[in-house]
């Protein structure tokens, strides 16, 4: 019988002294629970300013029925480990299905993805799922970039023709489709499904064949890490791993378990959705325990989130869904002391070695043709399209503070020249009070007829704590102040009392900040794009050069279920092109189906 994973991962974090995780027994006698990634892509070659897709699969333990992270990161970097993309994306039932869109000012080579979870962090890199892309820059001159053949050693793979894809384990998928050419605009119809009785989670896709995920064979050797994701995917295996090599490189780079490298978990599960973390510093220079802390996030409505430091100073916090970028607010109350917010993502990349980007004939003709569609999308008007991939909307709060008691607003009354004079003469129920030199807000709740001494104070939306800066703000900057009697719960806190305060700028009326607080751009949820697929192109006299023609990431199968009926239009690009589904088993076994079909110009 398994334990629910958040039973096991307390019960751990609780009795583990130091030192810790010895070997792979570090709670009584129990093995910390693995996740792994697997990240499937409409395709691994593009240019810059075009748009992925992809389908990302979370496994626990090495299966899809129990889930544990709900982020998924998403990176793309190069050689010199400078990031291009980076990505945050909601794992729903242990899935994401997403978007990554490549800036247009990034230079032609090679780079490399990697996906993970927060968790991962805490065990090796190596564990990472990791891909190689080619992208190109027809615009940016890059010296890196050579047409010169390349010779190829005897472990290179070669690209497979249409049937070649091996299974080496796992369930097949039949794609039933007719095998004579077909021509320019002309419905191509598949359909998809499996021989046996099989329950599966799959993407499919349809592109232009050479754009799948074909590692460089230098790149392979001189990047070994790039060879355990390549050797947990049958496709990737297939053409990178020909022969007997496939088999040695399952064996070698076959998943172990593992123990988090250091004294302990560092990095805590998404088990709740977005996290932001740190520590907190007091005056010496010591990481401070049980130091209260407060975030929010800097946007029209309130929305705050508290906490505290744990025994070596460190903080994580939940928020709230959010999608793109955020500023958010990290302080604390305690004065004299420094927060410190960590990286979101991972910043330790495995040692790479930079191999340039050289066109062979194959590959100067699949980027030559990359090349002409963007520029026939960009001059001519979309064809007629329906939506394939529908992102679905990410349920976002807005606030999780109501409607406030009172609200006064300052033009109402006539100007006084001080804030000081707003809290006493002005916004009945709040007074300044002085305690030992420093100086406070009281509120009173009419309900329980009491004074609530520290109530929490907000500067757009934003908590403060020098109420003696606050009433530096000139009142005539200042447009609302609100009071709030009701109890909140935050976190594990009670707020018995708010008073929040909103101005007419964007600095915060010049509120000057201590170093007990902090300020970051914060990345959110990615917002994935729709892949359109397109419908008719009869009519219409505008060229058709798509090189990726179908991508679907929610292809389900269940037993008695119908075979799945898929049509795309053939584009006027004669060649061929492949038929990719590839997905999993609920118990993690891998699934995939292949075929393909050739597009040709009419005699």
């Amino acid at each position: 019988m398994k334990l629910p994973i958040a039973i096991l991962l307390f019960a751990c974090v609780l009795f583990m002294e130091k030192p810790l995780l010895t070997a792979q027994v570090p709670c009584g006698g129990r093995s910390l629970p693995q996740e792994q990634v697997v990240l499937h892509l409409d395709r691994n070659v593009c240019l810059a300013g075009e748009t992925l897709w992809f389908k990302a699969w979370c496994f626990l333990d090495g299966e899809l029925k129990r889930a544990m992270s709900q982020v998924l990161y998403v990176e793309i970097f190069d050689e010199s480990g400078k990031a291009i993309v980076r990505q945050k994306h909601l794992l729903k039932h242990n899935s994401a299905a997403g978007s990554i869109y490549i800036p247009e000012d990034v230079p032609g080579k090679y780079y490399f993805l990697k996906a993970y979870t927060r968790y991962m962090r805490n065990f090796s890199s190596g564990q990472f799922h990791y891909q190689q892309l080619v992208i190109a820059n027809p615009y940016i001159e890059n010296a890196r970039i050579s047409a010169e053949e390349q010779a190829v050693s005897g472990q290179a793979a070669p690209r497979s023709s249409a049937g070649e894809v091996r299974y080496d384990a796992g369930h097949p998928i039949r794609i039933s489709l007719a095998q004579e050419p077909f021509l320019p605009r002309q419905p191509v119809t598949f359909s998809i499904s499996s021989p046996e009785q099989l329950t599966a989670s799959l993407s499919a896709t349809v592109r232009l064949k050479g754009l799948g995920n074909h590692p460089a064979p230098q790149v392979m050797r001189r990047n070994a890490w790039l060879q355990a994701s390549c050797a947990r995917d049958p496709y990737c295996q297939s053409n990178a791993f020909p022969g007997a090599y496939g088999e040695v490189a399952n064996e070698a780079w076959a998943p172990k378990p593992l123990s988090p490298e250091g004294e302990g978990l560092e990095w805590l599960p998404e088990t709740r959705g977005l996290t932001i973390s740190g520590f907190i510093q007091n005056d010496r220079e010591e990481r401070a325990a049980g130091v209260p802390l407060t975030a929010a996030v800097l946007q029209q409505e309130p929305m705050v989130h508290m906490g505290i430091t744990d025994e070596t100073g460190a903080f994580t916090l939940s928020l709230q869904a959010m999608q793109q970028q955020k500023e958010v607010f990290v302080g604390t109350p305690e004065a004299n002391h420094r927060v410190f917010i960590r990286n979101d993502f991972d910043t330790n990349l495995p040692p790479i070695s930079a191999v340039p980007l050289r066109f062979d004939s194959s590959l100067h003709q699949l980027l030559s043709g990359l090349n002409l569609h963007q520029q026939l999308t960009r001059a001519y008007p979309a064809p007629t399209t329906a939506p394939v991939f529908q992102p679905e909307p990410i349920g976002m709060p807005s606030t999780n503070i109501l409607g406030p008691d009172r609200r006064i607003v300052l033009a109402d009354y006539i100007e006084v020249p001080t804030m000081a004079e707003v809290f006493n003469e002005i916004t009945t129920g709040v007074t300044l009070r002085k305690s030992g030199g420093a100086t406070r807000l009281s509120v009173f709740n009419p309900e329980d007829q009491e004074w609530v001494d520290h109530p929490l104070v907000l500067l757009d939306n934003v908590p403060v704590y020098d109420i003696e800066a606050l009433l530096e703000i000139d009142p005539a900057l200042v447009e609302t102040v609100e009071i709030f009697h009701s109890d909140y719960i935050i976190g594990d806190f009670t707020v018995e009392a708010i008073v929040a305060i909103t101005t007419q700028t964007d600095d915060f009326a010049g509120y000057q900040w201590s170093e007990q607080v902090a300020f970051t751009a914060f990345k959110a949820y990615a917002v994935p794009q729709p892949f359109e697929q397109v419908v008719d192109t009869e009519k219409s006299h505008y060229p058709d050069f798509r090189p990726v023609l179908y991508w679907k990431p929610d292809l389900q199968l269940r037993p008695g279920q119908p075979e799945e009926r898929i049509t795309v239009i053939a584009p006027d690009r004669p060649g061929v092109y492949e038929v990719v589904v590839q997905g999993f088993t609920p118990s993690g076994e891998p699934c995939l189906g292949y075929a393909a079909f050739e597009v040709v110009q009419e005699r």
